[in-house]
């Protein structure tokens, strides 16, 4: 029986059934949108998993308390404020609980009194508000900007000892919110959704080198932060975007014959961080003269004139190692995000490499949020180049959605008129449009498609060691039906940049597109290695699951299927998938719910578009579709 110490979120609506019954289809049509482009992206954004939901309630869980406390907030704001147009009677709004506490995990699902304890506290739970445990409380009371009001301890239903609750005063988080002082302005939690942007995963989204009209260069920044005369909000002004020095990881194994192992991840990191685009990484040499001494990280930030720190720790017990990481704000000393990487040994080298390449990844999504969030509480008015293309990958990552591709659409054409030489944008705006053709949201790839080739021709001009570019090139060449010349892309990218996930997982897919499903598997997860938490994981899920159903492993494909759903419940296409898996299960009765749910989303779609619009013609690809498309036929997709 696995046991894990996990923050779980409940919540539910207040009134469902009054809702209901006044506006039954309003309601959950309302609802549904919700979760489509609200709940889940925060969700993911934050790092939760949505482990069930309960028709007007979901379960989720997450690995830190103060990313939970964030979700929730950001989801109450958001949801208010939606609902603020209709009449005070029809308003959907939450009730939420949270609790950190002891969790046990079967199945996916996860049970026990810290589930149960997060279900009674959304209980006491005013409408619109979030009730605490004090687990929770004690682990966020200095990181948050929020004020608790102490409810005192709590007599709950099936719980042997009292819980003491405390509610979270919404308000106070929106007064830090607001751009009134400047003190409290770093704060800020944007009711826009905030941007999460991936060097290593996805499809291979580039990160930022440009900088942006204003930004000083590097050789000043570190000059000004010595000065005495700036102090620490002098340094936050002129630190540069993404700047940040890995302190010595400690070794914590007890052997001093382990230290070259925590010496060599320290030293792997600042290579891989230092291939994001526009950042600012300390070398080696001047982070190893912290080794052993004991340091103030906001003077650590002033020294060095950069705006993170990133430090560690490594413990090897036997075959087993631990890491953990944690990013701290230079500037407030604060933690801003934190995660442990558990593996087994086997190969020393490859697995420091993998548990590097894993740090740096999830690391690279999370730098880059903080600094997006960032752009828009100081540029909220006039965002330059990069905070316009930033806020365009925020909503390609935020849903998989056409209205949030045609929306960052328009902004990577205002960063690009802002700075036509932005390679972000440029590779932002390609992709949109070649999106366009891989959802089959047009009926018309040609026109889409040149656009794509055009901006992406001009980013590799410009940068033409640039590996996102070339993995952008590999989705365009996927698209436009070249797969073997999409691998020779793709094989470029990881050439340039060995850690790029969607460089391998790429690779993988263009195997199946080219007949060859038994290859798929191996590459996907050579890049689901490099980047486990990737936001762009639901695709590489898929690619595994329809290699599988194009093998006859339809009972594997099953489950992949419900691991992609569990990745991105607000994809649709991964339910049109899970129904036909259903169908060669023998469970048709089971395939009619996905499938609907499918069909709802994209009301346009035939079987004659969707033969179209494959990504492949090539004939033994295409000798392994028709059973699909008679499952499909079978559960009612129109001809």
């Amino acid at each position: 029986m696995e046991r894990k110490l996990a923050t779980i979120v409940c919540a539910d609506v207040a009134g469902y059934s009054r809702l209901i019954g006044l506006d039954e289809e309003g309601t959950i049509t309302r609802l549904r949108a919700h979760r489509r482009s609200l709940i889940n992206p925060a969700v993911a954004r934050h790092g939760g998993r949505i482990v069930k939901t309960m028709g007007d309630g979901l379960l989720v869980e997450f690995a830190s308390p103060v990313e939970a406390v964030r979700c929730a907030a950001e989801i109450q704001l958001a949801v208010a404020a939606r609902e603020a147009v209709l009449p005070e009677d029809r308003r959907i709004r939450f009730r939420i609980g949270i609790n950190l506490g002891d969790v046990i995990v079967e199945d996916g699902d996860v049970l026990g009194d810290g589930v149960n304890i997060a279900a009674r506290l959304q209980a006491l739970a005013d409408v619109g508000s979030i009730c605490i445990s004090r687990s929770v409380r004690d682990q966020v009371r200095d990181r948050l900007p929020v004020v608790f009001d102490d409810l005192g301890e709590q007599s709950v239903r099936n719980i042997a000892r009292p819980v003491r609750c405390y509610r979270i005063r919404l308000d106070t988080y929106t007064a830090e919110a607001s751009p009134e002082p400047a003190a409290r302005r770093r704060w800020r939690l944007p009711a826009a959704v905030a941007a999460i942007l991936v060097v290593l995963g996805g499809t291979g989204f580039v990160l930022f080198r440009e900088r942006g009209p204003s930004e000083p260069t590097a050789a000043p920044v570190a000059a000004a932060a010595r000065d005495p005369s700036t102090g620490a909000s002098g340094m936050a002004r002129v630190a540069p975007r993404l700047s940040l020095v890995v302190l010595p990881f400690a070794n914590l194994s007890g052997d001093p014959d382990q230290e070259y192992f925590a010496d060599g991840l320290t030293e792997d990191l600042t290579t891989d961080l230092s291939r994001i685009d526009g950042s600012f990484i300390i070398a080696r040499n001047t982070a190893f003269t912290y080794k052993n001494k004991p340091v103030d990280i906001r003077q650590v930030g002033r020294d060095l004139g950069v705006r993170y720190v990133l430090e560690g720790s490594v413990r090897r017990s036997g075959d087993a190692v631990r890491v953990n990481a944690q990013l701290i704000d230079a500037e407030t000393g604060a933690h801003l995000w934190t995660d442990r990487f558990d593996r087994v040994r086997a190969d020393l080298i490859e697995m420091q490499s993998e548990i590097t390449a894993g740090i740096a990844s999830t690391l690279r999504v999370r730098l880059v949020d903080i600094e997006s969030r960032r752009g828009q509480r100081e540029r909220p008015n006039n965002p330059d180049a990069t905070d316009l293309a930033m806020r365009g990958w925020a909503l390609i990552y935020a849903s998989q959605t056409q209205d949030n591709n045609v929306a960052a659409r328009r902004l990577f054409e205002e960063a690009l008129k802002a700075d036509p030489q932005a390679v972000s944008a440029l590779t932002g705006l390609g992709f949109t449009h070649i999106r366009d053709v891989l959802n089959r949201w047009t009926d018309a790839p040609g026109d889409p498609l040149q656009k794509a080739d055009e901006l992406i021709a001009r980013a590799i001009a410009m940068k033409p060691d640039d590996a996102s570019a070339h993995q952008y090139k590999a989705l365009l060449r996927r698209a436009q039906r070249r797969s073997q010349e999409a691998i020779a892309a793709a094989e470029r990218a990881v050439s340039l940049n060995r850690n790029l996930a969607s460089g391998y997982t790429e690779i993988g897919w263009n195997y199946a597109l080219l007949g060859q499903p038994e290859k798929t598997e191996h590459y996907v997860l050579q890049g689901m290695r490099l980047s486990p938490r990737d936001p762009f994981v639901v695709f590489w899920l898929l690619y595994i699951g329809v290699a599988q159903l194009h093998q006859g492993q339809d009972e594997a494909a099953l489950d992949t299927f419900r691991k992609a759903i569990d990745a991105d419940p607000g994809f649709p296409s991964s339910y049109g998938w899970l129904a036909a898996a259903y169908v060669f299960t023998g469970r048709e009765a089971e395939a009619h719910e996905p499938m609907e749910r499918w069909l709802r989303a994209v009301p346009w779609m035939t079987l004659t578009r969707y033969k179209t619009l494959e990504q492949s013609d090539h004939p033994a690809y295409m000798a392994q579709r028709p059973r699909i498309y008679a499952a499909w036929r079978k559960l009612g997709m129109p001809e």
